[in-house]
């Protein structure tokens, strides 16, 4: 009788290992849904810190755990650039209504974590505070100037750190980030940012500017594609006024070749000034 209970309780518990069922009394495990994790260090740790590293920094992207950046970047930006990625650049769109893993929700909660537990008093040392966005046109020529005194010994070519002027770099990145670089700097890399970045001074609102617009001029245009990246300005590339998307100025598709369009004989290179 006894060796009777011992093999049905065996063979009871073989049937539960087989099935997978949790013993009578032990409550099951739920799975927990994706969409309902509103954890900030879980959020950041599944979706962020593979591009801009853990704890907010030392990864390849710009770090997000630094009070000067979130003292500028307005709340706002942070949730759009969240939302919507940057086309034309490596970071994606993580809402679920542009495709993304993320609900609305999870989004806010990303943007609330990064400021609360990353945002503190910044000192600005009586330097004037640079505007996020582009406030003025930059001038490509006087921004040249500007790099050649005060980054081409980090960014020239063959300088240890590696030249922002290559057009691999270029194609990666849009006006905002080349802006955003320039006053955050890159403190996890050793980076000072613009209140040290003019020998030692700060950069002015229009030196900024002036640097974006220069470096903007280094970026390959690919002829008759349209480019979404919006300038220092705050022109969209898109529209065909914008000079540098006419490609080569003759090509199908530039203002240029559309006002001679029809045009029969003359020169081969009529348009061109």
């Amino acid at each position: 009788m006894i060796l009777r209970h011992s093999g049905l309780i065996a063979g009871a518990c073989i049937l539960l290992l087989a099935t997978g069922c949790e013993p009578p009394g032990k409550p099951k495990q739920q799975e927990v849904n994706r969409r309902d994790i509103m954890d900030f260090g879980t959020l950041y740790r599944e979706n962020c810190q593979g591009c801009h590293g853990p704890d907010g920094k030392n990864g390849p992207g710009r770090p997000l755990n630094d009070p000067l950046y979130l003292a500028i970047v307005p709340k706002a930006e942070l949730q759009k650039v969240i939302t919507n990625g940057r086309p034309g650049t490596a970071m994606p769109a993580w809402a679920l209504s542009q495709g993304g893993p993320l609900t609305d929700k999870q989004v806010a909660a990303l943007v609330d974590g990064i400021e609360s537990h990353w945002a503190k008093p910044v000192n600005f040392n009586g330097a004037p505070v640079p505007s996020y966005y582009a406030s003025a046109t930059g001038d490509p020529d006087r921004g040249r100037k500007l790099f050649v005194k005060d980054c081409f010994a980090c960014h020239g070519q063959g300088a240890a750190i590696g030249p922002v002027t290559d057009a691999a770099f270029l194609t990666l990145v849009d006006d905002q980030l080349l802006r955003t670089a320039i006053i955050q700097g890159r403190p996890d890399l050793g980076m000072p940012d613009f209140r040290m970045l003019n020998a030692g001074h700060p950069l002015t609102d229009q030196d900024i500017s002036d640097l974006v617009a220069f470096l903007a001029s280094k970026r390959p245009v690919t002829p008759n594609v349209q480019n979404a990246n919006v300038n220092a300005s705050g022109a969209a590339q898109s529209d065909p006024m914008v000079k540098g998307n006419e490609g080569s100025g003759n090509g199908p598709g530039s203002p240029r070749f559309q006002k001679n369009e029809g045009n029969k004989g003359g020169s081969s290179q009529r348009g061109v000034k």
